[in-house]
């Protein structure tokens, strides 16, 4: 009997510390709590594929299609920003780069995906010089919520809308893919499988891939062996191959690391570059009928560090 009972307690002691690891695993080791918002709340709209907001482009398939044709295509390419820059940085990036036609980022603009932060990003957006053009954003991890169960932040969907899809240009096709819940087998064979059909069917055009975590890791003791194991050959047959999340700007064609404002990291050392610093970054890329450039450039003066080519015969 008294077995009996010790068993019963200890079984009953272990369900309730469980219990309580469940429900205080979002406080442990979550987000922190969000900061109070003491400014007027903003619903400036921002032109995503969120809501067939971005003129010109129709849905097709699991993507979107551009029906308005530039025969040269300026991307501005930014990479980690964690909400430390203000209008004034996106208006200096806007005389910086006076063609761009779109953005792209690389995920963790935000700093935490709560309503303050995305409120602090669209009071710096809103006004600037880069606040008219499209934006294609793949999701970061600080985008996503921790705890047992990563969600993604209802105001990120809200504002940026799908994690995976793909923008088709005429001589481009964009893809942005969420590596965000790769640490499961399940949703590496799921995405591999997309990944090869949005490749093989680009139809000849240039091929680039937008993502947050890096294949090739750029900081010291950074690591994402599902996504390297499982991409890295995928992701290879690719004309660039753009991520951030590492805090480094790093080539490797045609991996490129993007850090456009996160506390820089100390380098990975096994990993030969072709280029790289731990200045934070921005990036032009131009695209043509037969040719990519992407040219980088130092954010805090504007200076050209890098160029490459990437050319189909």
């Amino acid at each position: 009997m008294r077995r009996t009972l010790k068993i019963i307690s200890w079984t009953l002691l272990s369900a309730a510390i469980i219990a309580v690891c469940i429900v205080r695993w979002q406080a442990w080791f979550g987000m922190p709590d969000e900061p109070r918002w003491t400014g007027d709340t903003i619903t400036f709209h921002m032109p995503t594929f969120a809501d067939d907001s971005v003129p010109g482009f129709v849905r097709f398939d699991s993507g979107w299609q551009d029906r308005q044709t530039p025969a040269t295509l300026n991307i501005l390419l930014l990479g980690d920003i964690h909400s430390q820059l203000r209008q004034a940085d996106y208006d200096s990036l806007a005389k910086r780069v006076p063609g761009a036609e779109m953005i792209v980022q690389t995920g963790d603009w935000m700093d935490r995906g709560q309503e303050y932060y995305h409120q602090l990003l669209l009071r710096e957006w809103r006004g600037s010089g880069l606040s008219g053009l499209p934006v294609v954003v793949c999701p970061g991890n600080h985008e996503y919520s921790k705890g047992l169960v990563k969600r993604l932040s209802p105001v990120w969907q809200k504002t940026f809308g799908e994690s995976n899809y793909w923008v088709d240009y005429p001589n481009m096709r964009l893809i942005v893919m969420d590596t965000n819940p790769l640490d499961r087998l399940v949703h590496v064979t799921r995405t591999l499988t997309w990944l090869r059909q949005a490749m093989y069917t680009a139809d000849g055009r240039f091929i680039v891939v937008v993502m947050h975590h890096p294949v090739l890791p750029a900081a010291k003791g950074r690591f994402y062996p599902l996504i390297y194991g499982a991409f890295r050959h995928a992701l290879g047959e690719a004309d660039l191959v753009i991520a951030g999340h590492d805090h480094l700007y790093q080539r490797r064609m045609p991996f490129v690391n993007l850090n456009s404002a996160g506390k820089p990291k100390q380098p990975q050392q096994w990993i030969a570059c072709e280029c790289a610093t731990d200045e934070p970054v921005y990036a032009v890329l131009t695209v043509r009928a037969s040719q990519l450039c992407l040219r980088t450039y130092r954010m805090r003066d504007g200076q050209l560090i890098d160029r490459v080519y990437v050319k189909h015969d």
